[in-house]
């Protein structure tokens, strides 16, 4: 069966700094969007967190099928979980900066990664900040530091990194005028977590509710401070957006992927798809055909 393809590192590469890799793109995509497991031209899900910085120029980039128009002094993070695709039409000019969870815990502080992790949170983040100053700070560190070979070379990256991204944090938070008590937060990130693992076998909020120890009315109001909406619309949501994610990026039969997303009956699943999208499963494909 074939799934909606997973990338990791570039396996062939030999990395400065292990989890963490730091590409020109204009390099990146002349010389290594070439993999023989997925096209970089067509959704694929990331499974590590990117930092897109655009420096010259106007890209469109696609993700989660949302196409975001970047121009220069643009950054953009994509999460880990996220799928996202180059435009082939476009001509890049920035760099991008890719790091692993992994390397996120072994060398940052954890209430550094709290932060991080609101940033990365795509449900909350705004689509693009525009930020040509600290870019360009960030990216002359990275080009000096990385000359080293310093044996602390990983430490001073997550460091530069952290500042970076809490003040981009920062920055998003004011843009977003986002105001929502920390504990909300906290049973948010719980909850939007267990949705991601489970929602294929349950798409009952009240449960959500009880694996995090909070009643069904408190799990409503904690989504609606946060994402403005209730429970089971954000669960509908992600549900939405995993079908549009398997539609899209797979060749499986529209019967596969009900099953994949556990739904008893095609049908169920047909109803359910055309209620939110106002299309069909097969309608929805050949729009991006």
């Amino acid at each position: 069966m074939k799934n909606i393809p997973e990338i990791s590192f570039w396996k062939n590469k030999v990395l400065q700094i292990k989890e963490f890799q730091f590409f020109n793109l204009e390099e990146l995509i002349t010389d290594d969007l070439k993999p023989k497991d997925h096209s970089p031209y067509l959704p694929h899900r990331l499974n590590f967190y990117a930092i897109l910085i655009i420096t010259d120029g106007e890209v469109n980039h696609i993700v989660d099928f949302k196409v975001h128009s970047l121009k220069k002094d643009d950054v953009m993070v994509l999460s880990k979980g996220q799928t996202h695709a180059f435009d082939e039409f476009s001509v890049y000019k920035g760099y991008l900066v890719v790091f692993s969870e992994a390397f996120m815990h072994k060398y940052m502080a954890q209430s550094t990664i709290a932060q991080i992790n609101h940033l990365y949170n795509y449900f909350l983040v705004q689509e693009k900040i525009n930020n040509p100053d600290r870019n360009q700070i960030l990216l002359r560190v990275l080009q000096n530091e990385l000359k080293s070979n310093s044996s602390s070379l990983p430490n001073i990256i997550a460091s530069i990194l952290s500042v970076y991204l809490l003040k981009l944090n920062e920055e998003n938070t004011r843009l977003a005028a986002i105001s929502v008590d920390n504990k909300y937060l906290d049973y948010f990130n719980n909850f939007r977590l267990l949705v991601e693992k489970n929602f294929s076998k349950t798409r009952d909020a009240k449960v959500y509710a009880s694996d995090i120890a909070i009643s069904y009315k408190h799990l409503n109001e904690v989504c609606k401070g946060v994402v403005n909406t209730t429970a089971k619309a954000f669960i509908d949501n992600y549900v939405i957006l995993e079908a549009k994610r398997l539609l899209v990026s797979t060749s499986l039969s529209v019967k596969e992927i009900a099953f994949i997303l556990g739904f008893d009956e095609p049908t169920n699943f047909l109803k359910y798809f055309k209620k939110h999208i106002k299309l069909t499963p097969v309608e929805f494909r050949k729009t991006l055909a």
